[in-house]
């Protein structure tokens, strides 16, 4: 989503949103856009198909029954969505901390790390995402899973667009840095 095809996209969602607040069939088409991202998401974080299938219907289901509460503010309602399946997690979960899993085969095509991932062992690897924390494993699947643009990461994580830049900048130095320790030198 990128220049005004992003506002066109914008205009056209807010018309569903619209429709569906007076008739819940309308909403087949933002269930349509946003049922895969909401379902990779919450499986990132379940490594359960099973249960990912039961936490995106409870995500869907909770949509579709308070759409009439949202409120448009110019941004995508995937924002809106990705907050209930975390909220959906989190419940599911409580006292236990939400796994992320990131598809380590996919690390190598990040463009940032060039070849530094292609000599790391499977182990290490994992260790370096393990020691990260939620929002930081959050930026990377974003940006290299998802392909979001930094306009996008910005509305889903209620950031500015300068701050998730600076943020996913100083992310890839931390691991860059932890991959020097591994491999001796790493170009900054």
């Amino acid at each position: 989503m990128a220049g005004s095809s992003n506002h066109i996209d914008l205009k056209e969602e807010k018309r569903w949103i619209e429709l569906s607040q007076k008739d819940i069939q309308h909403f087949r088409p933002l269930y349509e856009r946003y049922y895969d991202p909401i379902f990779r998401y919450i499986f990132r974080r379940t490594d359960d198909e099973d249960l990912t299938a039961d936490l995106c219907s409870q995500t869907f289901l909770k949509a579709i029954t308070h759409i009439h509460k949202f409120k448009w503010q110019g941004k995508p309602l995937s924002t809106w969505l990705f907050t209930i399946a975390a909220n959906e997690i989190k419940k599911h979960f409580r006292n236990q901390k939400a796994i992320f899993v990131i598809e380590v085969d996919r690390i190598s095509e990040i463009q940032e790390f060039d070849s530094e991932w292609l000599n790391i062992t499977q182990d290490k690897m994992v260790s370096l995402l393990n020691s990260l924390n939620d929002q930081e494993l959050r930026l990377i699947e974003l940006k290299y899973f998802e392909n979001n643009t930094f306009q996008d990461m910005a509305l889903l994580l209620d950031l500015k667009e300068s701050a998730v830049k600076m943020k996913l900048y100083r992310l890839l130095k931390k691991l860059k840095i932890q991959l020097e320790k591994y491999h001796g030198t790493v170009r900054l």
